[in-house]
């Protein structure tokens, strides 16, 4: 009897049964986006009536979702340009989709990662670096804690028909702990919970004695509330490679156990200290990200993949794409002092992605990886709604970033 003839199966053959189980996570997903964004529309309608309520205006609940509109705004907008390309900067939570995507180092009792970043859009420009330390409680559980430094300078228009002034912040940013756990036969899934603490500063203001205002949301070190984030993380071998595919969803919310106050109370709004009801002066516990000063940001969710080449030694070539979507409309607070009077985000993105290619030079105790990620948002008409993706201002931000990783002890 003739053997059976046996065939080399490319490595690639192997990625279809991933990508049907990645279709259903998918679907599920979208499922659960189309679920939330009816729920924030609710609660961003009702904050739109409690903001006019504060200006003494009334929404009528039969105006339903067209009454977000309805709040008034002055002929020249405050805040109408940052770096030539908007005021609030909120969003829906930005990110540049940088990872570390290779072989990186570990061993020691503490693991540290660091990759500074370097962010240039028009007329700004942005320093982080964001040192990582971790360890291994157990042998598939890691607790990290990150605590970014970051400064930040650029143009700014508070009024559209002033001329822009340039300014410069520094300082610490918020501060993150996260637990992951791989799960799975050989570790395939990673689940990441994380919490973010407001520990930087988010009331940044310049100016004179006599007229001081808040600098906008990009300019800050802080948000202001906190952030609690679940992120699952898939990983797929193939042939001289592997896949890495990403969902997360980050949820905004506010508390002062302790006050039971908004801590500007006394500082910037003493005029607003008879106001008791609703959460926006006096609360222990808000479920929604608004911090103290009115800016308030949804909660969002994001999904990204990566591919990452092993074929050559010593190198790890990856490629990657990173999209996330704010679940609800950011809101800004007023740069003027004194004055609570939050309103919509007018350079609000309903999306944000970004392309990026990253190489690490795999040595064994000290790796080092170089990353270029290239945002895409979506871009407005002129009534607010998605006309298409923003390629005008596609190549005018940039972001780079150098890492290296070791251990210790």
């Amino acid at each position: 009897m003739k053997p059976l003839r046996s065939f080399n199966v490319p490595g690639w053959i192997s990625i279809f049964p991933f990508m049907a189980e990645l279709l259903c996570v998918m679907v599920t997903a979208f499922a659960f986006l189309y679920a939330a964004v009816g729920l924030q529309n609710s609660v961003a309608l009702n904050k739109c009536r409690k903001a006019a309520e504060l200006r003494g205006a009334v929404i009528p609940e039969s105006e339903g979702r067209q009454a977000f509109t309805a709040v008034p705004f002055p002929s020249p907008t405050p805040w109408n340009s940052i770096g030539g390309c908007g005021a609030g900067g909120s969003g829906g939570g930005v990110d540049d989709g940088v990872r570390w995507i290779g072989s990186g180092v570990q061993g020691g009792l503490i693991d540290v990662e660091i990759i500074p970043r370097y962010t240039i859009r028009k007329n700004f420009n942005q320093v982080t670096i964001p040192p990582r330390l971790s360890f291994k409680p157990s042998w598939t559980t890691t607790a990290a804690v990150m605590l970014p430094v970051m400064t930040k300078n650029g143009d700014v228009h508070y009024l559209s028909n002033q001329t822009p002034e340039y300014h410069t912040t520094g300082g610490m940013g918020d501060l993150t702990i996260d637990i992951s756990k791989s799960l799975g036969f050989s570790g395939e899934y990673d689940l990441q919970l994380s919490l973010t603490l407001p520990t930087g500063q988010y009331d940044i203001k310049r100016g004179s004695d006599r007229s001081m205002s808040f600098l906008p949301v990009d300019f800050q070190m802080g948000s202001g509330i906190y952030t609690a984030a679940l992120r699952l993380i898939r990983t797929f071998d193939v042939e001289d490679g592997f896949w890495r595919i990403e969902g997360s969803y980050s949820h905004p919310f506010n508390m002062k156990p302790f006050t039971g106050k908004n801590e500007m109370l006394d500082t910037y709004y003493e005029a607003y200290k008879d106001r008791t009801g609703g959460r926006r002066f006096y609360y222990r516990f808000k479920p929604y990200g608004e911090n103290d000063l009115g800016g308030y940001t949804p909660p969002s969710v994001s999904l990204s993949g990566y591919y990452a080449y092993r074929g050559i030694e010593g190198y790890v070539h990856s490629w990657g794409i990173y999209i996330s979507a704010p679940l609800g409309t950011a809101w800004i607070p007023s740069p003027d002092i004194g004055t609570y009077d939050p309103r919509p985000d007018p350079d609000h993105m309903m999306w944000n992605s970004a392309f990026v290619y990253e190489l690490e030079f795999s040595r064994p105790k000290y790796p080092l990886l170089l990353a270029v990620s290239l945002p895409l948002h979506d871009r407005r008409d002129g009534r607010g709604r998605i006309d298409a993706p923003d390629w005008d201002d596609f190549l005018n931000q940039w972001i780079f970033a150098v890492g290296i990783k070791s251990t210790m002890f």
